[in-house]
């Protein structure tokens, strides 16, 4: 299953990684989902995982998360959103743009994988 990941945090990047890689995930990493279109053209992922917050970046997670939903074929494909803002809120703008999955930071990254997996068991 291929995971497109957009998170500008390095220690995250490695972290996600070394979680999903020996698992069997084929993980593409970027820094910025301003290009999302070409993104998903690129690596046509099954999985999404967009931070909230990405530094340099013109959009944040939300916005990535809306204009994922608009790319055709892209509908259902399964978008996680990773935040370290806390509070109902995020979760709530989380679901409003689309997004299957939100996890607060810190997570635990085994969960994710586990969470990843499930979703992989229903779609095969």
């Amino acid at each position: 299953m291929k995971v497109l990941l957009i998170e500008d945090e390095p220690d995250m990047v490695a972290l996600l990684e070394a979680t999903l890689s020996p698992a069997g995930f084929e993980v593409h990493a970027e820094r910025s989902g301003d290009a999302i279109e070409a993104l998903l053209e690129r690596h046509d992922p099954q999985v999404v995982i967009v931070d909230v917050m990405l530094f340099g970046s013109r959009m944040d997670g939300f916005e990535v998360v809306e204009r994922i939903r608009r790319v055709a074929g892209h509908e259902e494909t399964l978008v996680v959103v990773l935040t370290a803002l806390e509070g109902e809120e995020y979760a709530r703008r989380a679901r409003e743009a689309g997004a299957d999955l939100y996890l607060s930071k810190p997570f635990s990254p085994l969960e994710l994988l586990g969470r990843l997996q499930s979703a992989e068991l229903l779609t095969d």
